[in-house]
């Protein structure tokens, strides 16, 4: 939701100013666009505030944060002049004429204009990214994603590698407790296979990521956190069989279901047995 960005800006301002080899290149920038600003000509206006917010006159990867389209809805009071949330009733505004194929040609225009130098997309499933393979031509570099041991995304995995879309997945750790941390960073088998490697269990889960073929993307505010979850280490194979399996026929999502959402987004967005029986608006 463009949150954050003005810290990050500010964050690389004290390294070019503190660190004097410190070039732009060094570091790998991904943003993300808001649902509310899918329409082609707001796209465009919540990539410069980006820029702007940022410091920087190009991203790395820009994606589109969801398969779901809120309407746009005029507010002054935030840069881009679009609200970030419109909703009426407990339910976000949608806006249903929109096609996910129009902000994706949209995208298109953006790497062409050289403001990003990859496209992508986040939390698509597999018929949503190849509806905008068949009406453009243009494959996604990356589909980020909910993906862990006990969401381990074997379909959106071998699809990637067939058209050549890498998978990057956050919430590695199932996020905190009150989500599925307890059953994803506990899980007993986790812990063994720490045990095993005399490694910590955020270290064995990055690394079951980073062997099955995605990237991770583990969330800490924590110095020492941090840096331990760059200690990855190879696993064997035998170990990553073991974590794959947990969720093989059993899969556990812990990020939520957007038409579960305060305020509800009546998309479906995952084609769960739950979101098809709710009777959602299917995101094309």
């Amino acid at each position: 939701m463009q949150l954050l960005q003005p810290e990050v800006g500010q964050a690389l301002r004290i390294l070019s100013a503190e660190e004097p080899d410190f070039k732009r290149e060094d570091v790998f920038i991904t943003s993300k666009a808001w649902n509310s600003h899918h329409r082609p000509e707001n796209v465009k206006k919540a990539l410069d505030q980006t820029l702007i917010d940022l410091g920087t006159d190009y991203l790395d990867l820009y994606l589109i944060h969801w398969p779901v389209n809120f309407a746009a809805v005029e507010d002054k009071s935030v840069p881009t002049g679009i609200r970030l949330e419109p909703a009426k009733q407990g339910n976000m505004l949608l806006d249903t004429e929109l096609s996910i194929v129009d902000t994706w040609k949209a995208f298109i225009d953006l790497q062409k204009s050289g403001k990003v130098k990859s496209i992508g997309v986040s939390n698509y499933r597999v018929s949503h990214c190849q509806k905008i393979i068949d009406e453009t031509g243009v494959v996604s570099a990356v589909n980020q994603v909910e993906a862990h041991p006990l969401l381990i995304q074997q379909e959106l995995l071998d699809y990637g590698k067939k058209i050549g879309m890498h998978i990057s997945a956050y919430m590695p750790f199932g996020g905190d407790p009150s989500r599925g941390g307890s059953q994803v960073l506990g899980n007993p088998l986790v812990k063994d296979i720490a045990a095993k490697y005399g490694k910590d269990a955020g270290q064995v889960l990055c690394s079951w990521s980073i062997k099955r073929g995605f990237s991770v993307l583990p969330k800490s505010v924590k110095k020492a956190r941090i840096i331990s979850n760059f200690q990855v280490f190879d696993l064997d194979d035998e170990s990553e069989e073991i974590l794959t399996n947990i969720g093989r026929g059993k899969a556990h999502k812990f990020g939520g279901m957007p038409f579960k959402f305060d305020n509800a987004w009546r998309v479906n967005v995952f084609d769960t047995p739950e979101e098809r029986e709710a009777g959602l608006l299917e995101p094309f």
